[in-house]
């Protein structure tokens, strides 16, 4: 079952530094089972020798209870922010609550009711069930590392991750910053303190985005470093408990901002429709690389040179990532630079863009042969795309890329029937094409199926999409040339439509 790294106490307790879930799992398991034994209590199955067996592995596997309060003292004490839980209603065995409870406690709760779930009637009497439970105990084994102190914990954490354990950059940077501060009887609460400030940060960003939160937020004051790099840089930095508690207390600040550039209806951006369509595009291209410059620009700027910073960043990420497919490390690295000025000279330069913002010349070039292949994403994007056009050709139609009334529309189908004639048109590089889909009204598309070019010709003609009414004028046939005239077109217009003006 892996490590168990174990911090030595006074007496005969220790501390779990890495074992936590395992444990807390196993204990889970075991309490399923005890509470299996209960229901066949509860039928009248072997009443008495049920109760015996219950009782034996309660006070060997989860605790003693007190004969006067009922509370039990359990074995596995967990951190403050769970504990309450665990022991009122997971090791009661009791009705669980749900209303009112933390992340961590609704998993915990999940966690028991999966066990629960398996353990019900698997097994016909209580002896099977205490079987079960013994197995578990006596089979499982683990590798214990004990140690004296958080320092020497942090040290074994080290050496397991160079082993290849896989501990993440945020797993290290917590026990160091642990190790680094000072929990004697002159300071009591101070691990208590930094062990809270955690919990929240961790609830707030959620533990499996927590090591690229950390990686974005340290970048965005720091020269860049990458993800096997960051535990080292940072430790390299902090070296004492006052500067533990201003990285932890300044993360949580950034945190919010993290979260809310993930989420285009975060009330950050309420009263701001630009910056929340701005942060819709920003998830719908999927650009994670420019968080850290907009964490330090949020931080540091006025709400207007932040709103004109991202309105940038869409154009900039529109060229270089959507159409461009460049290298997403290249451009991570300029936006870490520009972070790193921000938050030093409280200014932005939109110059300092420039080298990855991708010139015209190679933009129309790949725009004109750009192909997207059908999926969600990419159907809001074309939507995105073909609304923008729709705007700089003269049509006051704003299209909603969530909306279901306005859609995507094949001219050429995307399965032909014989009326579109024969191979020649080589339709699988051509359907998906931007320059053969347009905008139409749900209620025209339905009809339209396969119909040859002539016939849904007339129904464009009556669409309120000023570029779909003006195909019939300009194209008096569809095929590949005139595919491919109408791409260039809309690549001319699109290299005006997402412009920077250095």
């Amino acid at each position: 079952m892996g490590y168990l790294v174990l911090q030595t106490t006074k007496g005969k307790d220790c501390l779990i530094i890495d074992g936590q879930q395992r444990f807390t799992t196993i204990t889970i398991i075991i309490l399923a089972a005890i509470k299996a034994i209960q229901k066949l209590i509860d039928k009248g199955i072997e009443v008495d020798e049920n109760r015996q067996r219950m009782q034996t592995l309660q006070n060997t596997y989860i605790g003693n209870v007190d004969p006067v309060s009922l509370e039990y003292d359990n074995i596995l004490v967990l951190n403050r922010n769970n504990d309450a839980y665990f022991k009122e209603y997971i090791v009661k065995l009791g009705e669980l609550r749900v209303r009112n409870t933390s992340y961590t406690e609704k998993l915990m709760r999940k966690c028991f009711e999966w066990y629960d779930c398996q353990m019900t009637n698997k097994y016909q009497t209580g002896r099977e069930y205490a079987e079960l439970i013994t197995k578990i105990v006596d089979n499982l084994y683990f590798t214990i590392i004990r140690v004296d102190d958080e320092m020497n914990a942090f040290r074994v954490f080290e050496t397991l991750n160079a082993r290849g354990v896989q501990l993440s950059s945020a797993d290290l940077l917590k026990n160091y910053l642990f190790s680094l501060v000072d929990n004697s009887s002159q300071y009591p609460d101070r691990i208590a303190t930094l062990e809270e400030k955690w919990s929240k940060l961790t609830q707030n960003i959620q533990a499996e985005k927590l090591p690229d939160f950390i990686r974005y937020y340290w970048n965005s004051k720091n020269k860049t470093v990458r993800t096997n790099e960051l535990f080292k840089a940072i430790r390299g930095k902090i070296k004492t408990d006052t500067e533990v508690f201003a990285l932890v207390n300044e993360m949580m600040e950034y945190s919010d901002i993290y979260m809310a550039l993930r989420d285009a209806n975060d009330e950050l951006w309420q009263g701001n429709r630009d910056i929340s369509d701005n942060i819709e595009l920003l998830n719908l291209f999927n650009m994670k690389q420019p968080y850290s410059l907009l964490m330090s620009a949020y931080k540091k700027l006025d709400i207007s040179q932040f709103g004109r910073l991202l309105s940038d960043i869409i154009i900039v990420g529109f060229r270089y990532n959507i159409i461009c497919g460049k290298n997403p490390n290249d451009i991570e690295r300029v936006y870490n630079n520009i972070a790193t000025h921000i938050y030093a000279e409280i200014n932005y330069n939109r110059e300092q863009l420039k080298d990855i913002y991708v010139d015209d010349n190679e933009f129309i070039t790949v725009f004109t042969h750009k192909v997207f292949t059908p999926s969600t994403r990419n159907n809001r994007i074309v939507k995105y795309i073909l609304g923008k056009y729709e705007r700089f050709k003269g049509g006051t139609r704003d299209v909603s890329l969530s909306s279901e009334t306005d859609t995507l529309e094949h001219i050429l189908p995307q399965n032909p029937g014989l009326e579109w004639g024969d191979n020649n048109y080589d339709f699988d590089s051509l359907i998906y094409r931007i320059g053969n889909i347009c905008l139409l009204e749900k209620n025209f598309n339905r009809d339209l199926e396969n119909r040859p070019y002539n016939e849904k010709c007339e129904v464009y003609l009556r669409s309120a999409f000023e570029t779909t009414r003006s195909i019939p004028d300009e194209f008096q046939e569809w095929n590949r040339d005139t595919i491919n005239q109408r791409q260039l077109q809309m690549a001319n217009s699109a290299k005006g439509i997402w412009k920077i003006d250095f």
